[in-house]
């Protein structure tokens, strides 16, 4: 079993005991190397992602990660600060967008739980020089939590690109900042609306989802209507003077 004294990494992986074989050790670093790519996932978001140095000392049980040098070590303590909360069951002031980050790394940690299924296991997961105990009593803890999706009223707006027909027929509008597709999901009396308005530029009105970023992910559409095009609105010189009682 290791000691605080062998322990010099930002996070590293204990794997102990008869059970651990080689498939067994090789499950518990994919295992170790994919909570590291989530956590830093979920910390960095769009900022460079830290890379991690992955390191197994000869004759050792230890897997240490330690960030490289070239990385931004200003995300680490947030990383490993992370890492700790993936092994508490949930809290009531978790946030919807604390979950999904939180489930996303705990299927992780439940993989690295399971490896105790095997006789004679121990694993512990190192957070700096902190080490926190890993065993099957977390697989049932850390199951992830059921959520249930709430859209909100409101609008979106972008270039209807395409039309989806079928039981559950659809639009795609595109975002202009985002340059991404939403689904629209339409009842059967739009089809022909829609149709069109295929490439226009439109404003769809209904319950809108999000993602946790805040985000719409899919709109279930009430109605549709057509933005004015360029050459349908009016000219400086058509609007020239209108305000000048204003003045």
């Amino acid at each position: 079993m290791a000691a605080q004294t062998n322990i010099g990494s930002d996070l590293t992986l204990e794997l102990n005991g008869e059970g651990i074989t080689p498939s067994v050790f090789k499950d518990g670093v994919n295992a170790f190397v994919g909570l590291l790519q989530e956590l830093t996932r979920s910390v960095c978001g769009e900022l460079p992602p830290v890379e991690w140095r992955i390191q197994v000392r000869a004759g050792s049980s230890l897997i240490n990660a330690a960030a490289s040098r070239g990385s931004d070590q200003s995300q680490v303590p947030a990383i490993r600060e992370l890492a700790v909360r993936c092994l508490q069951p949930r809290i009531k002031q978790d946030t919807a967008g604390d979950l999904e980050c939180l489930d996303a790394a705990r299927k992780y940690v439940r993989q690295l739980a399971r490896l105790r299924a095997e006789p004679e296991t121990r694993v512990r997961l190192w957070v700096g020089s902190r080490p926190h105990e890993i065993d099957l009593s977390l697989v049932k803890s850390l199951q992830a939590a059921p959520r249930k999706r709430v859209g909100l009223p409101g609008t979106v707006e972008g270039h209807l690109s395409a039309l989806h027909d079928g039981e559950h027929p659809y639009i795609e509008v595109r975002e202009y900042i985002r340059n991404r597709p939403i689904k629209c999901f339409i009842k059967g009396d739009l089809v022909d609306k829609c149709k069109n308005l295929w490439r226009r530029r439109v404003t769809v009105r209904g319950i809108v989802h999000y993602d946790s970023k805040g985000m719409p992910t899919k709109v279930d559409v009430s109605d549709v209507e057509p933005l004015h095009r360029g050459d349908e609105l009016p000219s400086h010189m058509d609007v020239l003077g209108v305000l000048t009682k204003y003045k």
